[in-house]
């Protein structure tokens, strides 16, 4: 779960599971909408990655803080695989920055598409 601190000393807001599973979903399926309705071009390739990246950094938080909270709770089991997951999708989360920075300068991959 993230911790944001709350307004109080010592005090946290909880991030449940629920919250990244819907930011998941959503994002999946906004992103799919607007791709789909567009027509093929760089605006389209362009919206495929921007998606694919926020797909990605959803990915990544829900593993990051699921790695933070195992570390605290002093599990290493939970730790080794919350943090796997967390670099797998950090990877990725990089992978696709660079290739949305690529799309939007216009040095796209040619028939290359961000959801192959």
């Amino acid at each position: 779960m993230l911790c944001v601190p709350g307004p109080a000393a010592g005090e946290e807001y909880r991030v449940s599971a629920w919250i990244w599973m819907v930011s998941l979903i959503a994002i999946a399926l906004a992103g799919s909408l607007v791709v789909m309705f567009q027509r093929p071009g760089k605006g389209r390739d362009v919206s495929a990655r921007v998606a694919a990246l926020g797909f990605y950094l959803v990915l990544f938080g829900f593993f990051a803080t699921n790695a933070r909270a195992a570390l605290s709770s002093h599990s290493t089991r939970a730790l080794v695989a919350f943090g796997f997951l967390a670099a797998v999708f950090g990877v990725g989360l990089v992978v696709s920055l660079v290739k949305t920075v690529a799309a939007i300068r216009g040095r796209g991959s040619g028939d290359v598409s961000a959801t192959h």
